[in-house]
């Protein structure tokens, strides 16, 4: 799993997301809850955790059950949320029967993946109309350009920063072409992704690579899903 590939998840999740946003509020529902599930599967395998099939259940919940909170309440209710996902990580760890061995990192591992998944769920609380789509492929282009930069064979710094001025400069233009997002939320929107991406970058360039299907994918899928809280935080701009 190397940068290119992870660049090319990335770039496809973000698309993805773009479409279902501008499709209805359902599709966008669907898709960011299918990513979810996809990240729980390949989380805990992509950190090596010692129990793979309870982490990746425990992660699976959280996306479930705050996509659900989401839809149903708002999103101030994901403490909740994450306040059970911290439970149930603690849980698991206690049904564990192999003697429990690097417990720490196991609880770490899980409540990391919950708090992705539960961030994932900002997409979903963005305000409806024309701004969400708009806000949506504003959010997405910016996360597809910062990711493709990190393709780019060149020392790790140096790619993180032109990630982040490839996220803020597209999120420009891209809210300046939109009448509901302007160039101001375009830029915010685009220095989050590319940020974010600069950061995942780096530690990605430390972590051991895995060339399996699951973590790979859980490791292209984590930049779009944990940009759901910002994008939010944008729309609540937008919306004052």
């Amino acid at each position: 799993m190397g940068a290119s590939t992870r660049a090319a998840l990335s770039a496809l999740g973000a698309a993805t997301v773009a479409v279902s946003g501008y499709l209805s509020q359902d599709v966008l529902t669907g898709v960011v809850l299918a990513l979810g599930l996809v990240f729980a599967a390949g989380w805990p395998r992509l950190l090596s955790l010692p129990t793979v099939r309870g982490g990746s259940l425990v992660i699976a919940l959280t996306a479930l059950a705050a996509v659900v909170v989401v839809r149903l309440a708002a999103l101030s209710d994901i403490a909740l949320v994450m306040g059970l996902a911290v439970v149930a990580a603690f849980v698991h760890q206690m049904l564990r029967r192999d003697g429990r061995p690097r417990l720490v990192e196991s609880v770490a591992g899980v409540v990391s993946g919950a708090v992705v998944v539960a961030s994932a769920a900002g997409w979903l609380a963005v305000e409806g109309g024309t701004v969400t789509a708009e806000l949506v492929v504003t959010a997405a282009a910016a996360i597809a350009a910062a990711a493709a930069v990190t393709a780019v064979r060149a020392p790790t710094r140096l790619v993180a920063v032109l990630a982040t001025v490839a996220g803020g400069g597209v999120g420009l233009l891209t809210g300046s072409l939109l009448d509901g997002v302007g160039p101001v939320p375009g830029l915010l929107v685009g220095l989050a992704a590319g940020i974010l991406t600069a950061a995942l970058h780096i530690l990605f360039g430390r972590f051991p690579a895995s060339r399996r299907v699951r973590p790979a994918l859980a490791a292209g899928l984590l930049l779009v899903l944990a940009s759901g809280v910002p994008v939010y935080l944008v729309s609540r701009l937008l919306s004052a």
